[in-house]
């Protein structure tokens, strides 16, 4: 059995990237911003400079906390039939997060995305099969910003039965976060990893203060982290794509350290998203060519260099609506076969900035595609059917061999891609195509829901947050 696979860098080139990201993180360092990374890295030769927060990492430190990294993650979900483990050899698929507009597919027209629109979109990836597990898909700008972390980690888990990631942007969101969290997974997150953490570096070379330490402590109740450096080449990184690739495997690395030394074992997913940046209007670009060959990289070196359970970037682009250009930007497959075990971005367009019904849609068939390119194909004696070629002989035809009929099954189909006569198509949209079958499994697809001791526990513990908060400030 033999599948698909790719490699952009060779085994010289990945080494060089590794000697100079160690130099980097030797000789530059990064700042961590936390007074509590300072107290984890005391005593392991770092070099600390605790008046800028800032460390110096020696490579037998870096190595060390690679060594305690787990090669599989479990990312649980309420309904267990939608586990997910990455590094087991499978590939699955996610949606992006904090999308600012929806676009409606038939007006053309975007709106601010809201709790509304979050509500009314989750259940379509509960629905979609190639959504595996779930990063809360817009950001909800009409919620209090004192309770939104926890509300929208709410809406989630009751518009949608797999496992949801997103990011917790700040430590007194942790308690109550973990309280729901046991709530709906019914043990521990540790046991139950219905949610992980995503944890945003700050390029260059930098980890947002609050982020990190709401990321030790979840780290510390075993929740999965997902580290993802975001450096822009020619802004936040160098111009070149080594030299950006360099900053994100720095960055993903300083953050390796800081959370095995926070808890040995920690169940962590790399998912380095370096990107360009529009020199003309200084907008972020993810699907440049330049772009993607550095999130090649960076995905290459996470999975094949340091072993690490790895989210790639392959679906969706910098398109502004689902049309050609998405289509072309779309895809995820080079991602896969360079090994990445997650790709992020279902459903997501213009730079993460936009979703629609139909992007939705037209992303989960294209998640199809990637897999079905990675699924192993025999070439041994059996599968080269030599008995019915014999059979048939020159001039013949093959439909009436069992074992045409015994396979023909194992052909992908589409779900709304179009492979049919042109007739079965003419004066329709492959958008159109798309929007409605959104709104066909809108209307018919029932999540599983919450049980209703655990859906009121889940307003409670938002109700005293709120409470204590209100009291604190």
């Amino acid at each position: 059995m033999t599948r698909l696979q790719a490699s952009l860098l060779s085994a010289a080139e990945r080494e060089t990237l590794h000697e100079q990201t160690l130099t980097v993180l030797e000789e530059v360092g990064v700042a961590y911003n936390t007074p509590a990374a300072m107290d984890l890295l005391e005593g392991t030769g770092a070099v600390l400079d605790r008046e800028r927060l800032t460390a110096r990492l020696p490579r037998e430190l870096v190595e060390r906390c690679l060594e305690t990294a787990p090669r599989t993650v479990l990312l649980a979900a309420r309904d267990p039939a939608h586990d997910v483990v990455l590094g087991d050899g499978s590939l699955t698929f996610t949606t992006d997060g904090t999308v600012t507009y929806v676009l409606d597919d038939e007006s053309g027209e975007r709106h601010e995305a809201s709790a509304g629109d979050l509500c009314a979109l989750m259940p379509l990836f509960d629905a979609l099969p190639n959504a595996d597990y779930v990063w809360p898909i817009v950001s909800a700008r009409d919620l209090d910003p004192l309770t939104a972390n926890l509300e929208i980690a709410a809406i989630s888990f009751r518009s949608c039965a797999k496992h949801v990631q997103d990011e917790v942007r700040s430590p007194e969101f942790v308690a109550p976060l973990l309280e729901m969290i046991a709530a709906v997974g019914g043990a521990p997150v540790a046991e139950r990893p219905v949610f992980s953490t995503i944890n945003c570096t700050l390029a260059p070379l930098a980890h947002d203060g609050p982020m990190t330490e709401a990321s030790i402590a979840l780290a510390r109740a075993g929740m999965p982290v997902v580290i993802m450096p975001l450096p822009l080449m020619g802004t936040t990184a160098p111009i070149t794509v080594a030299g950006v690739t360099v900053v994100a495997m720095a960055e993903l690395l300083s953050a390796v350290v800081l959370f095995q030394l926070a808890a040995p074992g920690c169940p962590l997913i790399a998912s380095p998203v370096p990107a360009a940046a529009d020199l003309r209007s200084g907008l972020f670009l993810s699907a440049s060519p330049e772009a993607r060959a550095a999130t090649l990289a960076g995905v290459e070196m996470a999975k094949r260099h340091y072993g690490l359970p790895t989210q790639g970037i392959g679906i969706g682009g910098d398109a502004k609506a689902p049309d050609f250009q998405d289509g072309i930007e779309a895809g995820g497959l080079l991602d896969a076969l360079l090994g990445a075990d997650s790709l992020v971005g279902l459903g997501c367009i213009d730079g993460v900035q936009i979703t629609s019904l139909a992007t939705i849609v037209l992303h989960d068939d294209a998640a199809a595609l990637v897999k079905e390119h990675l699924r192993e194909v025999s070439f041994d004696p059996a599968a080269c059917l030599l008995d019915d070629i014999r059979a048939v002989g020159p001039g013949g035809h093959f439909m009436s061999r069992p074992s045409t009929r015994r396979h023909a099954h194992d052909a992908w189909q589409p779900t709304v891609l179009r492979r049919g006569a042109f007739e079965t198509y003419h004066g329709r949209t492959l958008v159109e195509d798309a929007l409605e079958r959104a709104r066909e499994l809108l209307a018919t697809h029932e999540v599983k829901p919450l049980p209703d001791d655990v859906d009121r526990h889940l307003d409670e513990v938002m109700a005293a947050y709120r409470r204590l908060a209100l009291q604190k400030a």
